[in-house]
């Protein structure tokens, strides 16, 4: 018996492990699934970018997820922003 638990702990240790919550960037996920395609990294790091505050990128995600036809909500849209500030605009609050 306990030869088979080893078997089978063995060909389990070769599995990938699973993602867990914590790993899990919603805003992440919302905007490689919906919003990269068209916006690679250069749209958020050129040299003449418009956005300058929060607000004004936040106002930019529900623009573009609206024209998506994506009916985000405030939790997408306040995820989205929170990636994209965190990853590329990094704008104090």
């Amino acid at each position: 018996m306990k030869l088979a638990a080893a078997a089978v702990l063995a060909c389990l240790a070769g599995l990938p492990a699973p993602v867990g919550a914590a790993g899990f960037d919603r805003g992440q996920a919302l905007y490689e699934n919906h919003c990269r395609f068209c916006h690679e990294d250069w749209a958020h790091t050129r040299e003449h970018r418009q956005v300058t505050s929060l607000a004004d990128l936040r106002a930019r995600v529900a623009a573009w997820s609206v024209h998506a036809g994506l009916d985000w909500g405030k939790g997408e849209i306040d995820a989205v922003t929170d990636y994209l500030n965190r990853h590329f605009y990094r704008i104090a609050d």
